[in-house]
């Protein structure tokens, strides 16, 4: 397992990470192993935002004794109010979410506290304007949230926060397919995002990247923007490229589909080179929803 040191602090997270989104799709049990299973081959990032709470009970009872060897990335402006995800932007429900999400992990704190799924300008300004960020704040003040952060999916709205100077932690959407453009024939890297990476790095923010497999189109021919299937090595290798990056977080359904994610740090780098891509026409795909 590699690691890789946050840049406001000391600890150092490893650079595949479990997304907790696909869980549900497998048994109590099997939840249990795999988030076992992952922190004995080293992995100590979690993501815990999912679809519905199906898979909370089993990752607490994972962690138990062992909450202090996995960095818990938990959201803000997510709750479950009937057992589903959804996302909010009341004062009092961003709150109470939080508050419910440290309850059913067993926790009084959040190593990465993200406020959640912020996408557009006039989102921004209501998180700023409404108390939630200063929530965040406080929370990060107190010691219950370590590290400050956002989850979103624009780069405008990720360097309105980094300009804000409070955050640590960005998680962002992340492959070969976003950062691309075809342009008189040939692909060409989105300057605006390759900005925001660097920035990012120049700031010291770290990136923990989501839908390193285009939601799983990257590994299949049929539905790859190349027409030309990626392995899950040469995304990950793709991501932790970047600028900025600490991690990749892999949604996993199995056991199975960690070892494939694990399988990286086991692999050539022939096997992880991803320089064929240049190459290839490209069409672009559409962003899959990962529950937010």
């Amino acid at each position: 397992m590699d690691y890789r040191k946050l840049p406001h602090g000391n600890e150092k997270v490893s650079t595949i990470g479990i997304g907790s989104g696909s869980l549900k799709e497998t048994t109590s049990k099997e939840i249990e192993d795999i988030v076992t299973y992952s922190m004995e081959e080293g992995v100590n990032l979690i993501d815990t935002v999912m679809y519905d709470t199906t898979a909370a009970e089993p990752i607490n009872n994972a962690l138990k004794g062992h909450r202090d060897d996995m960095l818990m990335q938990i959201h803000l402006g997510v709750w479950y109010p009937k057992g589903t995800y959804s996302r909010t932007r009341v004062p009092r429900n961003v709150k109470k979410g939080f508050e419910q999400e440290l309850k059913k992990y067993s926790t009084n704190y959040a190593d990465i506290g993200l406020i959640s799924y912020v996408d557009r300008v006039k989102d921004f300004e209501k998180i700023m304007s409404n108390g939630i960020f200063d929530y965040a704040k406080k929370l990060k003040q107190d010691g219950t949230i370590r590290y400050l952060g956002i989850s979103s999916h624009s780069e405008e709205i990720c360097k309105l926060f980094i300009e804000t100077g409070e955050i640590d932690v960005i998680m962002f959407s992340i492959n070969a397919a976003y950062d691309f453009k075809p342009s008189w024939g040939k692909l060409n890297l989105k300057n605006e995002r390759m900005e925001l990476y660097q920035e990012c790095e120049k700031q010291g923010v770290a990136l923990t990247v989501m839908k390193a497999y285009g939601g799983g189109q990257l590994l299949n021919e049929k539905t790859s923007p190349f027409n030309h299937a990626m392995t899950v090595p040469q995304c990950i290798q793709y991501a932790l490229d970047r600028p900025g990056v600490v991690s990749c977080i892999s949604g996993v359904s199995s056991k199975a589909d960690l070892d494939e994610a694990l399988k990286y740090y086991s692999t050539s780098e022939k096997d992880r080179d991803y320089s064929f891509i240049a190459s290839l026409p490209h069409r672009d795909i559409m962003g899959t929803c990962i529950y937010c």
